[in-house]
């Protein structure tokens, strides 16, 4: 059990949006270079799980206080982990995502170096990026969007980085920043409570809505000018959910309006990849069981 622990912990579907933006940003490179998913591509989501992992840890041990308000996690409160335990993980799983980078590439270990940089300040003091407005759009954005979509091509020179898709790493940065902007706001009033400073604290509810939907309509023109018409229209539909949120006013909306497109995109990247679909199925059956056994709760939940 307690190996299902450190696993859950990891949050896992959390982890979600990471590889749904990649087979999606990689499936696109495919369709320029006539490439196939290959061994090299496994390696690559299994290192940037190592890293995210390492993050959410991180973020866990320095936010457990606006977490307990908010309800969420339980790992820390129950005891089922300790801090300590948490904050030895983070160097631990770094480390081994940045040895992987010796099958890889330069390229990617300059990612990944990123990656582990915004992990700890993401979260740590002093800096705690997450509790300043354009700190936390920013490390999301590119973390997210930007750096996962452009890790699909470890082995990028100035010769070929136009197989890339440049259009896809701005897509993503914009429609992850628009996600991440709806998230702070279930979490608002737990967060102005420990002082911190996220975009719904500063701007409130309609605010943050109004910003979410400005960066989700950006993408919606990034991709159309780029040509990706399902990515145009997953944002288009993503920009109609903000503005429902924005008319009904309910958390239920928020909640929503945050997760459909993640729901769409990760639809997108199993339909591309069939083995992906049936293993999201059985996370999210997996999840359900473990959070109803371990902590007598329903999660994860629609809205």
């Amino acid at each position: 059990m307690k190996i299902l622990d450190w696993f859950f912990a990891a949050r896992p579907l959390l982890h979600v949006p990471v590889w749904s933006v990649f087979l999606v940003g990689l499936h696109y490179h495919h369709q320029l270079s006539g490439g196939t998913f290959q061994p090299v591509d496994l390696l690559l989501m299994v290192s940037l799980s190592l890293l995210f992992a390492a993050a959410f840890y991180v973020n866990q041990v320095f936010d457990r206080e606006s977490d307990r308000i908010n309800r969420k996690g339980g790992f820390l409160e129950s005891g089922l982990i300790s801090e300590r335990a948490m904050m030895a993980s983070y160097p631990l799983l770094s480390i081994l995502a940045l040895a992987s980078t010796l099958l890889l590439s330069a390229v990617t270990l300059v990612i990944f170096l990123q990656i582990v940089v915004l992990a700890l300040i993401y979260s740590a003091p002093p800096v705690r990026l997450k509790d300043r407005p354009a700190g936390g759009l920013f490390a999301n954005a590119y973390a997210h969007g930007f750096l996962v979509s452009l890790a699909v091509m470890p082995e990028m020179t100035m010769h070929n980085a136009g197989l890339l898709g440049w259009d896809n790493p701005f897509y993503f940065a914009l429609a992850v920043g628009a996600v991440y902007i709806l998230t702070t706001i279930p979490d608002e009033k737990g967060d102005r409570l420990t002082g911190k400073r996220t975009l719904a604290v500063i701007f409130g509810r309609t605010g943050s809505l109004v910003a979410s939907l400005v960066l989700m309509l950006a993408s919606a023109y990034v991709a159309r000018e780029s040509g990706f018409f399902l990515l145009f229209s997953l944002s288009a539909f993503a920009a109609v959910t903000i503005v429902a949120a924005l008319v009904w006013r309910t958390l239920a909306a928020v909640r929503l309006a945050a997760k459909l497109p993640l729901l769409l995109l990760t639809a997108l990247a199993g339909f591309w990849y069939p083995g992906y679909f049936v293993f999201i199925v059985a996370l999210l059956v997996g999840t359900r069981i473990y959070y109803k056994k371990r902590f007598g709760v329903v999660y994860p939940k629609v809205a």
